[in-house]
């Protein structure tokens, strides 16, 4: 059996998002905006899964919407690490589900191994 995910979140319009560093500004702030509302909700699958060890990223997100900070602390983050991670911002800004959060975390969209270290 083969599963197909059209449309449950994942990335949206990306060769649209995908422009050069002048967008960088707009798509940290949308990738924040997302995370920051989507990372509770994230959090509870990796939980529900037992997936905290194998899920560092998500676990140090949570934290740090725990402490009010996450919208902020990733912008910054976001724009210090464009250059080698825009490809799983631009999938952050356009998810519309933790599924979709959990789905940019895939190698095409997540090529060089992103982590967040705020």
């Amino acid at each position: 059996m083969i599963l197909v995910f059209v449309g449950v979140g994942g990335c949206t319009g990306v060769p649209a998002l995908a422009q050069p560093h002048g967008d960088s500004v707009a798509v940290c702030q949308r990738a924040a905006d997302k995370l920051e509302r989507l990372v509770p909700e994230w959090l509870d699958l990796v939980v529900e899964f037992k997936a905290e060890s194998r899920n560092r990223s998500v676990m140090a997100l949570a934290e740090e919407h725990r402490q009010g900070r996450v919208r902020v602390s990733f912008q910054h983050h976001c724009q210090r690490e464009w250059g080698t991670h825009q490809a799983i911002f631009v999938c952050f800004s356009g998810s519309v589900t933790a599924l979709g959060l959990a789905l940019c975390m895939q190698k095409d969209t997540n090529p060089h191994g992103w982590e967040y270290r705020p």
